[in-house]
């Protein structure tokens, strides 16, 4: 029988598995299953470990991406161009591979029944989506297959999806708001 050993020192993977060789030849199922532990334990330290040099870096990288950014907003700001806006919103999403832009104002805040009552939309257009689609709706938004993200999970837009059969997919609000892009670009084409 293998002797099971006191850890005093944390072991390589390499020795936990010459371990567990050696307690599958004896024959030790607990040995066995007390080393599988430990190598899972060791991957899941690794990754964790892999996960803060990743976040790490990212954190880095942000603060330079802010500062670069941070120059053209200053740049356009002095323009002139923009007063009278509260600020713009730029979006790059890698995974979408869309940006997107809106310059806000702040508007006064509704009071009454009506504050807080209504649907928002992170585009900003008064156009009503389902009034939109009744226009434009038979477009096609995805002419060939697409994988797309929606909820943190990839989903396949088969080729020929239409405008209105990918405003039906999904009720989230990310993936709600790009198709609504799609639609108002469609709109502004066809006016």
């Amino acid at each position: 029988m293998v002797e099971e050993t006191t850890i005093t020192t944390e072991l390589t993977e390499e020795q936990i598995q010459a371990q567990m060789i050696a307690a599958v030849t004896a024959g030790s199922w607990s040995e066995v299953k007390r080393l599988a532990a430990m190598m899972d334990k060791l991957a899941k330290a690794e990754e964790a470990t892999k996960k803060a040099e990743l976040q790490k870096q990212l954190e880095s990288l942000t603060a330079d991406v802010k500062r670069e950014f941070d120059k053209v907003a200053t740049k356009l700001r002095e323009s002139g161009k923009y007063d009278g806006a509260d600020g713009f919103w730029y979006a790059d999403d890698f995974g979408e591979q869309q940006t997107s832009c809106r310059i806000v104002k702040k508007q006064a805040k509704a009071t009454g029944a009506v504050a807080g009552s209504g649907k928002s939309s992170y585009v900003a257009d008064p156009r009503k989506s389902g009034e939109m689609l009744e226009v434009v709706g038979d477009t096609v938004m995805f002419a060939e297959d697409t994988t797309v993200t929606i909820d943190k999970e990839e989903h396949i837009m088969p080729a020929g999806t239409t405008l209105k059969d990918a405003y039906n997919y999904s009720t989230n609000g990310g993936w709600r708001n790009r198709v609504r892009m799609a639609i108002i670009k469609a709109m502004d084409k066809a006016s």
